[in-house]
């Protein structure tokens, strides 16, 4: 998965420091590649793959050797599904009185399942049973969604007359969600409402859902405002040399993957200043921000004209480099209605679409 995330303070130091770009020694495992999966490009679903990775919406799978995978073409359980829509909506409830049989308490899928039935997204299977690692189909999946999503979304549009769809208790949502557009079947007549949902559809479907949430937008400042915060803190952290609080800086204002790679960042910082080595950051020209798109839970900020001067000096050595901070910063939002950075694309590549 190709990602364009990268401070630009990384990218000058990676001039300078060639040999001292990670302090993640080779025994150890790379939180990085969390989210760096290595079977989804190139996939048809890699861009809503990639950005449900870089929000910690979807997790993947690691075998022993530390590689991990999506596994993009795999069904995806009742459990799976219901804590992925949990998640990717932040949803809530106190509620406990709807208990399942084959849900034990503690379970790893135990909460999510609880919320989702509390809310009325989810219901069992029968005989008090939720069947949590039964695969879910595409039109059970669909129903979901569409309960889900019911209060936040229009479902207005042409219906889609889906040929294989019978008369049964997910036709109605499966015609809901053709109107909106979440769906789109499998060909122009076909849906395979019966057919093992996949976890690639699951994302699919979810983004498709999550872009059409326009009910309650967020201000424009809503979205600059951290951008600019997160600037302000940081360029201070350099100049009162107070690197050890760069951790605490980032975890304000990033999350997911930009929170990941930034730690990283800071703690590599921290090592070469106490090599001796001299780090300073300023702001050469200031960003200009526009909020591209927004829905009511995700957003883009684009920042043009932003460059910053690094200087960095090992003994008697130098090294003056200016580099630009455009690009597109991509941000969620977190429990408790702030937002937060979790990926930012360099322009280059936010203009390649990669």
């Amino acid at each position: 998965m190709k990602k364009s995330l990268f401070l630009a303070f990384v990218l000058a130091l990676a001039l300078f420091f060639p040999l001292h770009l990670t302090s993640i020694d080779a025994a150890e495992a790379n939180p990085l590649d969390l989210y760096n999966p290595t079977d989804i490009e190139g996939h048809w679903a890699n861009t809503q793959l990639e950005n449900f990775v870089s929000a910690d919406l979807l997790k993947g799978y690691t075998d022993l050797k530390g590689s991990v995978t999506l596994q993009p073409e795999a069904p995806i359980t009742r459990a799976e599904f219901s804590a992925m829509l949990v998640r990717v909506l932040d949803l809530q409830s106190e509620d406990s009185s709807t208990t399942f049989a084959d849900v034990q308490p503690g379970s790893w899928y135990a909460e999510p399942i609880r919320i989702a039935a509390a809310l009325g997204i989810a219901n069992g299977v029968g005989d008090n049973r939720f069947g949590p690692n039964q695969i879910i189909t595409r039109g059970e999946m669909t129903v979901l969604v569409v309960r889900a999503f019911q209060s936040t979304i229009s479902f207005e549009g042409k219906v889609i007359d889906f040929s294989d769809v019978p008369n049964y208790f997910a036709r109605p949502f499966i015609q809901q969600a053709s109107q909106a557009g979440i769906i789109e079947g499998s060909s122009t007549s076909m849906f395979r409402p019966f057919t093992n949902a996949k976890r690639a559809e699951a994302v699919v479907m979810l983004q498709r859902a999550l872009d059409l949430q326009k009910g309650a937008l967020p201000q424009d400042s809503d979205l600059t405002q951290p951008v600019l915060n997160s600037e302000e803190q940081e360029l201070q952290i350099f100049k009162d040399k107070a690197f050890d609080q760069l951790d605490d800086a980032f975890a304000k204002f990033y999350t997911g993957y930009y929170l990941a790679i930034s730690n990283a960042y800071a703690s590599d910082v921290v090592n070469w200043t106490k090599q001796g080595y001299g780090l300073s950051m300023e702001k050469a020209a200031a960003q200009k921000l526009r909020v591209l798109q927004k829905t009511d839970r995700f957003a883009a900020v684009e920042s043009t004209g932003g460059s910053y001067k690094i200087t960095m000096t090992d003994g008697d050595k130098q090294s003056v480099e200016t580099q630009s901070n455009e690009g597109v910063y991509l941000l969620k939002k977190m429990t408790g209605g702030t937002w937060k950075i979790y990926a930012f694309y360099t322009s280059e590549n936010a203009n390649s679409g990669s």
